[in-house]
């Protein structure tokens, strides 16, 4: 069930309820809980966690940036992938207090990290990064997702997220004097700002396609985190929650077929990996540990006794982090 939209995380001086909310929360403000804590211990540095994804997976080009406020640590990270020529380029960067005490960001605030930028001006977001290689995304945002509002442990007190996969894209890549770049595609966004477990786990799938009579397909699943909230199908547009699902795979996640069903049978497939990011960080503050492959979905997709083939384009993961 998909709840009614709200304008923010409070709401006659309470928090809204867990669960899921059509569109995006855009004021998703969390002073009212950052300021508890000691002097040096404050939530906003402790327990608070803020981030923007955006992935785009085609046939021919896969694509993330990602800008991550982690309270005591900022992140920033971006990759592409041409299948075609088995090309495979990314970065990061890692600072320590990237982030003003005061940063209580909405997803279409502006973020910035180093060479990494996120703007966001009259529903058009963009997003940029300059190094190695240079990218640019420019993104129509449009009022097609959902926000999630979901317990977490320990005393703390929710965990938020947007999740939308149907957001027109423009994308250029510049790398060593070549152009790439796709139109007409769509990109998929993964706004997420709350107190989640000190220790949290995740699996995690999200993918962009079609089905075999030409409907669009895109889904978004997690399992072990955010009370598995967050899985949602988007048919032709139309959103569709999703059951708890099951994800099995090799021991060799960056090259053994995952097999991914949710548990009310609306989406049954597997994904071969065509490559993979990963990461084994273990610092004072923080520890990620973390695989993500990206690939092809082929599967089988049933919604109102309906039975479709699809093929999409996406990632997984297993993901460890203690922060």
């Amino acid at each position: 069930m998909l709840k009614e939209p709200v304008q923010q995380l409070l709401r006659h001086g309470k928090p809204i309820e867990f669960g899921r909310y059509k569109n995006l929360i855009p004021q998703p403000l969390t002073t009212f809980w950052d300021d508890d804590g000691l002097p040096m211990m404050k939530r906003r540095r402790t327990q608070r966690k803020a981030w923007i994804f955006f992935g785009i997976y085609t046939k021919d080009l896969y694509t993330g940036i990602a800008i991550v406020d982690a309270g005591m640590v900022s992140t920033a990270f971006t990759y592409f992938y041409i299948p075609s020529e088995n090309l495979f380029i990314e970065d990061k960067i890692t600072l320590p207090l990237g982030f003003s005490k005061g940063f209580d960001p909405a997803m279409t605030d502006d973020w910035k990290l180093g060479k990494y930028s996120i703007q966001t001006t009259n529903q058009t977001m963009t997003l940029n990064y300059s190094g190695k290689f240079k990218l640019e995304i420019s993104a129509t945002l449009n009022d097609n997702g959902v926000s999630i509002v979901a317990p977490s442990e320990g005393n703390r007190p929710f965990n938020f997220t947007y999740k939308d996969l149907n957001i027109p894209i423009q994308c250029k890549i510049n790398y060593q004097g070549k152009l790439y770049q796709t139109e007409g595609a769509y990109g998929a966004i993964d706004f997420t700002k709350g107190y989640p477990p000190r220790q949290t786990q995740w699996n995690w799938s999200s993918a962009i396609g079609l089905t075999e009579s030409g409907k669009s397909i895109a889904f978004n699943i997690v399992d072990k985190f955010n009370s598995n909230l967050e899985n949602i199908l988007w048919l032709d547009n139309q959103r569709i929650v999703l059951s708890d699902a099951k994800f099995t795979y090799g021991p060799d996640l960056k090259k053994d077929i995952w097999l991914i069903q949710t548990e009310d049978l609306i989406l049954n497939m597997q994904m071969q990996p065509q490559g993979a990011r990963y990461e084994n960080l273990n610092a004072a503050v923080m520890k990620s540990i973390f695989t993500q492959p990206f690939g092809e979905y082929n599967g089988t997709v049933m919604v109102n006794g309906i039975k479709e083939n699809f093929t999409a384009w996406g990632v997984a993961e297993e993901h460890l982090a203690v922060w």
